[in-house]
C-alpha cells in the first residue's frame, strides 16, 4: 500500500458479491482494508470496549454523563440482515434494570488496524430518537501515551436521535496554548438521515481533512501548524451512546430496542499522495492544559507532604484558567494563582501518578485556604478517583476568616458522595467560577494550603 497508511495487525478484505463494487468512482484511489460484514464480527478487525468507561481512566458515563454499559454480547452487536437482505453490522442499544439503564456496544480497531491519511467511508443507517448518539469516529494512535484531545479526535459522524436531519462532523485537538480546539460544523442535510443509509466518509491528506455526506462535501478542515496530531496515524470506531451532556436522556417517545446500522466500511490510500513522516511525540508540547510538576507544591501544606508525584493541569472551553506563583500566602512562603478569563466554563485540577490510598480520611475534611473576589458566588470543588468522582460547591460552605484577607474551608469528605479514596486520581479541582447572575466572568482566585485532615 504505497507506504501512505500505517496498518496494524494482518489486512483482510472481505467483498461480498451481493454488494457494490467499492472500486466504482473511486479512481485514484487503492481499496487496502474493508469489512463487509458478511459473517459475523471479525476479531482481526474489532475490539470490544465494554463498561461505563471507568476501566479506561475516564470518569462513569465515558465522560460525557452517558447512561449505557457497552458489553460484547450478541444482544448488543452482531451481524444480522436488513430490510434489504443484506449483511450488516447492527449494534442495538437495549433499555436495561439498574442506574446507567442501557446496554450498546463500541466497536474499534485499535491495536488491530490505523489508518493515516486516503479516504475512510462506511454506509450506515442511524437510528431515531430522543437521547440516541451514534458515532463513527477516529481516535489518535498515541492515546495511551497522550490524553484526550492531544491525541487528536476525527468525528466523521454523529447524528443526535430528536435532530436526524442534521450531521455533525468534527476535528478536536490540542492547540498550541496547550487548550482545546474543535472545528465542528452542523451541516443541514435536508433529509431524514434515519429513514435510508447514506456514505458518511472523509478524504484526508496532509493539509485537509474534507469530510462527506454521500459523496459530496460537507465541511472542509485545513490543517494547521499546531495540528500535529492529524499528521499522525489514528483508528476506527463505531459506536451508539445513549443519554449523555449532549443528545440528554431519552424520553418516553424513545422506544427501545435501537439500532444502528453498518452496511460496511472501506479505507483508500491516495495514489498520489507522499506526505512526510509523522511528526515526532513532544508530550509536554502537546497535552492539555497547563502541565506542570512545579507549581502544585505551593498550594498545598508545606509540612504534611501528603501528596508527592503531583502535576496540574487546566482544561476548559476557553474559560480555563493560567496558573502561577504569588507570594501572598497563609502557609510557607507562595501559593497559587488561577486566573480565569470568565469567557466560558473551565478549570484546574491537580493529579496524582500513580494514584493512592486517603482512605484514612473518609471521616475527616478537605482543607484550603483561599482569597477570592466579593462578586464570587459560586466555584465547584471537585474530587475524583479512579472509578468516581463528584462535586460540590463552595456557596454550601460556610468558611473561617484568617489574616491577609484568605478564608479557610474545611468541606467533610463524606460530602463527595461515594468516592472512591482507595484510589484517590484529583486531590483537588476547582471549577466554574461564576457571579451572582450565574455568569462566567473574570476571577483571581488564590488558593493556598490545600490538605486532608483525619
Amino acid at each position: 500500500m504505497k507506504k501512505l497508511w500505517c496498518l496494524m495487525g494482518f489486512v483482510l478484505c472481505f467483498i461480498a458479491c451481493n454488494k457494490e463494487n467499492p472500486d466504482n468512482e473511486n479512481e485514484g484511489y487503492t481499496l487496502i482494508w474493508s469489512d463487509e460484514f458478511d459473517t459475523e464480527i471479525n476479531p482481526l478487525h474489532w475490539n470490544f470496549e465494554i463498561g461505563d468507561g471507568t476501566d479506561y481512566g475516564l470518569p462513569p458515563g465515558w465522560g460525557n454523563s452517558e447512561r449505557q454499559l457497552y458489553t460484547s454480547s450478541v444482544n448488543n452487536a452482531g451481524i444480522q440482515p436488513d430490510a434489504e437482505g443484506n449483511s450488516v453490522l447492527v449494534i442495538t442499544a437495549r433499555e436495561e434494570p439498574g442506574e446507567l439503564k442501557f446496554s450498546s456496544a463500541k466497536l474499534t480497531t485499535q491495536k488491530l488496524h490505523s489508518v493515516r491519511f486516503g479516504k475512510v467511508e462506511a454506509r450506515i443507517k442511524v437510528p431515531k430518537g430522543r437521547g440516541l448518539w451514534p458515532a463513527f469516529w477516529l481516535l489518535g494512535d498515541n492515546i495511551d501515551m497522550l490524553d484526550w484531545p492531544g491525541c487528536g479526535e476525527i468525528d466523521i459522524m454523529e447524528v443526535i436521535g430528536h435532530e436526524t436531519n442534521v450531521l455533525h462532523s468534527s476535528v478536536h485537538y490540542t492547540n498550541n496554548l496547550n487548550k482545546l480546539e474543535s472545528n465542528t460544523v452542523a451541516h443541514e442535510s435536508g433529509l431524514d438521515l434515519s429513514a435510508d443509509y447514506h456514505i458518511y466518509g472523509m478524504d484526508w491528506t496532509d493539509t485537509n481533512i474534507h469530510f462527506t455526506l454521500d459523496g459530496n462535501i460537507i465541511n472542509t478542515v485545513p490543517i494547521e501548524p499546531d495540528m500535529k496530531e492529524f499528521l499522525r496515524s489514528f483508528y476506527l470506531i463505531f459506536n451508539l451512546a445513549v443519554g449523555g451532556n449532549w443528545p440528554g436522556d431519552p424520553d418516553t417517545s424513545t422506544e427501545f430496542p435501537k439500532t444502528l446500522q453498518v452496511d460496511w466500511i472501506r479505507v483508500y490510500s491516495n495514489d498520489g499522495l507522499n506526505p512526510a513522516m509523522a511528526p515526532e511525540l513532544d508530550i509536554a508540547e502537546e497535552s492539555l492544559g497547563t502541565i506542570s510538576t512545579s507549581l502544585p507544591p505551593h498550594a498545598f501544606n508545606d509540612d504534611l507532604s501528603q501528596f508527592e508525584n503531583i502535576l496540574i493541569k487546566s482544561f476548559g472551553d476557553g474559560g480555563e484558567p493560567e496558573v502561577f506563583t504569588s507570594d501572598i500566602a497563609i502557609d510557607g512562603d507562595s501559593s497559587l494563582v488561577f486566573m480565569y478569563p470568565g469567557s466560558s466554563w473551565g478549570g484546574a485540577f491537580f493529579e496524582l501518578e500513580p494514584t493512592i490510598d486517603a482512605s484514612q480520611y473518609a471521616n475527616g475534611h478537605l482543607k484550603f485556604s483561599m482569597i477570592a473576589p466579593p462578586n464570587l458566588a459560586s466555584l465547584e470543588i471537585k474530587l475524583e478517583s479512579v472509578a468516581t468522582a463528584y462535586s460540590v460547591f463552595i456557596e454550601d460552605y460556610t468558611p473561617t476568616e484568617l489574616v491577609n484577607s484568605f478564608v479557610e474551608y474545611a468541606i467533610p469528605l463524606a460530602d463527595f458522595i461515594d468516592l472512591d479514596l482507595t484510589d484517590l486520581k484529583i486531590p483537588f479541582a476547582a471549577w466554574n467560577p461564576m457571579d451572582n447572575n450565574g455568569d462566567f466572568v473574570p476571577f483571581e482566585i488564590i488558593i493556598d494550603n490545600i490538605y486532608m485532615e483525619e
